[in-house]
């Protein structure tokens, strides 16, 4: 009994000895002057010798705080609180510190005007939802640009390309003092500004234009990262001239020059490429966009209005992952707001020449419900050429403090020639012939289209209840003229040609569409935690389409022609309903869409009318777990209705061995979307983690059905199946070590996915799965910069009519890059990237291509503003341009037109200035 007496006191003492040791930190913010708690103020606790951030919390409804379980050592407590003056003070902290302080008086910022106070800012520090970065914290070389600047600080990883993560997620907008910077492209800002301009980095995220003007969160948020200049840096201009020249006529030209001065921003610029990787004054200029909204749109049925967002590159950006490009650009971007910054102007104007010349090779095997096993082969040619010009702009009005007009437009035309030849056979098991089909196709068109969206939209006094409405005209045409020759050769069973049937056709297609949208939406606070938002849209579309197809001798193909004219008027109703408290939201709403449809032909005189529903419901739920961490899940239901060319009964035919007949049967299909998502982010520890997981399926989803007849000939339509459905997930890990340079990530991920089809009269069940594995190492200092990514794929795929082989196929590859900064300002890269795709049951080779490139450059001039490089692409020659591909009754490979081992000779002269001169912007 005394043992066990003994025992238990010992492990109490020591249970309240450990205790002890756990120290805290606890007080309460209060406002001085009004005497009052301070609610929701920001409470950092920072590491005194680096001022990382350590611990961060907000105060409670009586202004009270905490920080429990903290380790030994000297820390900074700041306290921030809007409009008033910041507090902070230094802390040291025992194993058994338990440090009351009571309450922190704040002070009002116009109070203090009367007082001097030098006061350093904190490194890293957290302003409501922005994580703020000091600038002049992170150390960088002499004249290092903001891309430099950005891979100093924690959580952002910036790549050999220029694109950023912050977080763990893209940053695709970089802002400028919170406006666009000739755009919003990151690559541009961060490139062409220097680090000593540079006063703050705030990275936050971004939530949509409809959830900013409404309150009601619609789950849409973009990571975003605005730079703030000191204030002698807010005026400047910068130039470009990027030209490299290779052998064998390779060449990347591109040049620029712009100004900007407070609000004001203007810039022309010019480039001419021969290579897939354009020049980096191209991928930024091809950003530049008119004044972006959310258009409503109608599919070709009429069946659906969606809400869309322009996209990352401007319309009529090309760019080709394969063939031989000859591309020309060329534009102007002009922005700025005056009348006390209530009115502002947005202008961008672009022409363009796109060329390119292709040649692709494919061979493929494919096994029939009977057992029948084809294999054809191809050879196609291409050449290609698309011009034209484009103008878009926009305008804005602050009408008062809570009113707003906004203009934006759109307008261009393009031009286009197509010439191709293609030679294709298929044999039969044995290896003998069963058909040969040679064509040439030449045509060439044109295009026009305008666009435009008006938006009136007022915040009520009454926080939370707003009004928008918008105007949307929109007036599109085309001509195209076409002329196809086909000869195709049909075979008996013993490989000996037996019949050839040629068919010329020439094909004259003129396309009109007008149509004008308008959206009205409301929203409305029902209490403190409750809103709604309410809205109506229309959208009615009056088009044509008029397609003459003739044979050689100008005699019209009835079969194969069409005049059609489209009508449709489509209502939709929209409401969502959001519960927000504290940290935790949840929004559920319905849209509904009335449509009617009328196609009428007008060679039949017939008329096809359609009326029909569309329901799309969604739920988003979303729970801020603490500042660093947050879950969210997700719902989404939408209806999908078959497009004119899978309901329309008319022939189309371009190969006399591939037809298509549309199915004017089809139903609507509904698609059930659900999600989960978490994301974390330590500062403290520089850590992040993400994952996701997403479950769909769809009821009466339309699929494709094939008749495949001896000779190889398919007509090919559609009908509605059930049994679509897909899963994927994904885990994401990053962790960063500041001390030591270094960082690692590792991303896991898979995704399964069920299709139906009909193939002969039978149901073909194909399921693919994928499982993916990628991690990366980084280590960066002034003057060495390693990084290794490797990463691996499985993929497995079969069919329920049986297969050629066993689906199974592994991919590998590593991506290594080394860049040194070498004395006399010389830099030194060199990347290898090796891709191993072993032999399987489907192919029979080893596939390992090791593509190795490098350059040399250096520096010169005042400020290193001339750059002199010498780079090789592909030093080992061994690049390809090919793809194949193993799914269950089918397997495939192909190659196409690449761009060999070359070398360029180039400089790149960047001049940037401040018209405010000052020794600390340069």
């Amino acid at each position: 009994m005394l043992k066990r007496l003994s025992i238990f006191i010992f492990l109490t003492l020591s249970f309240l000895t450990v205790t002890a040791q756990k120290a805290s930190v606890a007080g309460r913010v209060v406002d001085t002057l009004e005497k009052r708690n301070l609610e929701h103020s920001s409470v950092l606790l920072l590491r005194s010798v680096d001022s990382v951030m350590v611990k961060t919390t907000r105060t409670n409804a009586e202004g009270k705080f905490e920080f429990r379980n903290m380790a030994k050592g000297d820390y900074k407590l700041l306290v921030t609180f809007p409009k008033m003056a910041d507090y902070i003070t230094n802390l040291r902290i025992s194993d058994t510190s338990n440090i009351k302080l009571g309450d922190i008086k704040m002070e009002l910022k116009s109070k203090l005007l009367s007082e001097v106070v030098i006061q350093a800012k904190s490194a890293v520090r957290m302003k409501g939802d922005t994580l703020v970065f000091q600038a002049d914290s992170f150390a960088v070389r002499s004249n290092a640009n903001v891309q430099e600047l950005l891979k100093r600080l924690p959580g952002v990883v910036v790549d050999k390309n220029g694109n950023i993560k912050a977080q763990g997620k893209d940053v695709k907008t970089v802002l400028v003092d919170g406006d666009e910077f000739f755009g919003d492209d990151p690559l541009l800002a961060t490139k062409y500004l220097k680090a000593n301009a540079v006063e703050e980095v705030q990275v936050f995220d971004k939530k949509s234009k409809t959830a900013e003007l409404t309150g009601i969160d619609d789950g849409v948020k973009n990571k975003t990262i605005n730079i703030k200049l000191k204030e002698n840096a807010k005026n400047g201009y910068l130039a470009s001239l990027d030209a490299n020249q290779g052998n064998d006529k390779f060449r990347d030209y591109g040049a620029m020059a712009g100004v900007f001065k407070s609000k004001l921003k203007a810039a022309v610029y010019g480039t001419y490429s021969t290579l897939t990787n354009d020049s980096k004054i191209n991928r930024s200029m091809r950003k530049l966009k008119g004044e972006e909204y959310d258009v409503i749109e109608v599919g070709d049925d009429g069946s659906s209005v969606m809400y869309s967002s322009g996209g990352d590159d401007d319309d009529d950006y090309s760019s080709p992952t394969s063939g031989l490009p000859n591309n020309f650009n060329m534009g102007g971007h002009f922005a700025d707001r005056f009348e006390n910054n209530t009115m502002g102007i947005k202008l961008n104007f672009k022409g363009f020449d796109y060329k390119n010349k292709n040649v692709r090779t494919s061979k493929s095997e494919e096994l029939l419900p009977n057992g029948s096993l084809f294999s054809s082969s191809g050879r196609k040619e291409d050449r290609s050429k698309n011009t034209g010009e484009s103008l878009r702009g926009g305008y804005s009005y602050n009408i008062d403090s809570l009113t707003t007009l906004k203009i934006a437009f759109g307008a261009k035309q393009n031009r286009n020639q197509l010439n191709s030849t293609s030679d294709d056979f298929t044999r039969d098991q044995r290896g003998l012939f069963i058909s040969n089909n040679t064509q040439t196709n030449t045509g060439s068109g044109h295009s026009e289209a305008f666009n435009g969206n008006i938006n009136w939209s007022k915040r009520f006094n009454k926080k939370g209840r707003t009004l928008s409405i918008d105007i949307q005209p929109e007036n599109l045409s085309s001509k195209n003229i076409e002329k196809s020759i086909n000869q195709t050769k049909y075979y008996d069973d013993n490989g000996h040609e037996n019949r050839v049937e040629n068919t010329n056709l020439n094909k004259d297609n003129v396309n009109d569409q007008k149509s004008i949208g308008t959206r009205i939406s409301y929203t409305e606070p029902l209490s403190k935690r409750w809103a709604i938002e309410a809205g109506y849209s229309f959208k009615t579309i009056a088009s044509s389409s008029y397609r003459l197809v003739s044979d050689n001798s100008t005699n019209k193909i009835d079969s194969l022609s069409n005049n059609f004219k489209f009508i449709n008027f489509s209502n939709v109703g929209k409401i969502i309903t959001q519960y927000k408290v504290k940290n935790f939201s949840i929004s559920t709403g319905l849209e509904a869409t009335q449509t009617n449809f009328v196609l009428k032909d007008l060679d039949q005189q017939s008329d096809f009318d359609r009326n029909y529903l569309n329901l799309s419901p969604s739920t988003n739920l979303f729970y801020k777990i603490n500042n660093n961490s947050n879950l969210s899940v997700n719902y989404n239901g939408y209806m999908q209705q078959p497009s004119i060319n899978q309901i329309q009964p008319v022939r189309q035919l371009n190969n006399p061995l591939f037809q298509v007949i549309g199915n004017p049967s089809l139903r609507p299909s509904f698609t059930n979307n659900f999600g989960l998502s978490y994301n974390s982010f330590q500062f403290s520890t520089d850590q992040y983690i993400s994952g996701y997981f997403s479950y769909g399926f769809t009821n009466n989803a339309i699929v494709d059905t094939e008749i495949v007849d001896e000779f190889n000939k398919r007509i090919s339509s559609y009908t509605n199946l059930n049994g679509n459905n897909s899963i994927a997930g994904n885990v994401y890990y990053s962790k960063g070590f500041p001390k030591l340079n270094f960082r690692f990530g590792v991303d896991l991920g898979f995704n399964t996915s069920n299709n139906q089809t009909i193939l002969n009269f039978t149901r073909n069940k194909t399921r693919n799965t994928q499982f993916n594995l990628r991690t990366s190492f980084n280590y960066y200092t002034h003057k060495l910069d390693l990084s290794y990514t490797p990463s691996a794929s499985f993929m497995y795929g079969k069919s329920s009519i049986g297969s050629i082989n066993d689906g199974r196929s592994l991919i590998h590859d590593h991506e290594l890059s080394a860049t040194v900064q070498l004395p006399y300002k010389f830099e030194f890269n060199s990347t290898m990237s090796l891709s191993f795709r072993p032999a399987n049951s489907s192919f029979d080779k080893d596939l390992d291509v090791i593509i190795w490139n490098g350059y040399l450059s250096t520096k010169v001039l005042k400020n290193e503003a001339l750059e002199i490089k010498l780079s090789i692409t592909d030093i080992l020659n061994q690049k390809i341009g090919y793809n194949r591909y193993v799914g269950g009754n089918i397997k495939s490979e192909s190659t196409f037109s690449y761009i060999p081992r070359y070398v360029l000779f180039g400089i790149n002269w960047n001049l940037s200035g401040n018209f405010i001169k000052n020794s600390s912007v340069k």
